[in-house]
């Protein structure tokens, strides 16, 4: 992939007047990032922004120099939080589908293999289990293959096959990978730059 950059320029978040970030300035290029912090810090809520998923109350979010917001930037995107709200009436396979339609990529029937996940396609997304969830935010994530991957601790509450597979999958990822994560896989690996929010700036 050419080079990318996903960049933070003074941005400033706040929920019913607690200030979660304060003019914060960051810059991820095309390598692997684990971004650690106490519950609570803004990991998620960072990633949310990232995606332009939340909206900001100032400052900038650029990818390759072009806002977040911009409807072609999202097709570069993929992301995969608990705090993303899917629509429980569809079953797995309706949501995958219209996903691949909005994104115009195929059906992904190796990733859902890889995630031992074919028994779940014909459930509704409301009778799903945890782990299940997990892995289809996972396939919404990763099926259009995305420039930039955000993944709010992408390991918890999966199996040990699916777990083993996905973290090989991300070792050999060549796009801007961010994870969010507490697990000594992401932390201890010297593949990713770790960056701690609540030594960044006026974060609290």
């Amino acid at each position: 992939m050419e080079n990318q950059l996903l960049e933070i320029i003074k941005l400033s978040k706040s929920y019913l007047g607690h200030q979660v970030f304060s003019e914060l300035d960051l810059q991820f290029s095309q390598q692997k990032y684990c971004i650690v912090g106490e519950n609570g810090c803004g990991k998620t809520t960072l990633l949310l922004l990232a995606a332009g998923l939340e909206p900001a109350c100032s400052g900038e979010i650029l990818i390759d120099k072009k806002p977040v917001t911009d409807k072609a930037v999202r097709f570069d995107i993929g992301i995969s939080s608990d705090r993303i709200v899917l629509p429980e009436f569809l079953t797995s396979k309706q949501l995958l589908d219209f996903h691949c339609q909005q994104f115009c990529c195929p059906f992904p029937e190796e990733l859902i293999k890889a995630l031992h996940f074919a028994k779940q396609l014909t459930k509704p997304i409301k009778g799903l289990s945890l782990g299940s969830l997990k892995k289809i935010s996972l396939l919404l994530a990763l099926c259009h293959q995305p420039k930039y991957l955000l993944l709010d601790e992408p390991t918890t509450g999966l199996d040990k096959l699916s777990r083993e597979w996905l973290l090989a999958y991300l070792q050999r990822y060549n796009g801007c990978l961010i994870v969010t994560s507490h697990e000594a896989c992401f932390i201890d690996n010297s593949h990713y730059r770790q960056i701690n929010l609540l030594q960044l700036g006026d974060n609290d």
